[in-house]
């Protein structure tokens, strides 16, 4: 059985869509409507649902030694997006056209 996915999971999911993402990345996709604070959280969930997976990328002088966490999708989380956007376009061709 599926898990419930929540309007901020599903944009997230659409910005991994593109390929692997780091947070402030999928923060300025998302305009903002995705804030900073609730965004780790919403990922942590998404790994744990296995929609999403992540990797640290190598550490930079530029960023001072630090490291950037690179999240990317899953194929159930390709499949979970997949579904839910396509209720979504259901449900608006129901709408728009009754």
């Amino acid at each position: 059985m599926a898990s419930k996915i929540t309007l901020n999971e599903l944009k997230i999911l659409a910005c991994l869509t593109r390929g692997k993402l780091y947070g402030l990345e999928i923060i300025d996709m998302t305009n903002g409507e995705v804030s900073i604070g609730s965004l780790y959280n919403i990922l942590d969930r998404l790994e744990k649902k296995r929609y999403v997976k992540s990797e640290w990328g190598e550490e930079t002088a530029e960023r001072g030694g630090n490291r950037r966490r690179y999240y990317e999708l899953t194929a159930q989380g390709k499949q979970t997006y997949n579904a839910e956007f396509g209720s979504i376009a259901q449900l608006h061709h129901g709408v728009s056209h009754a």
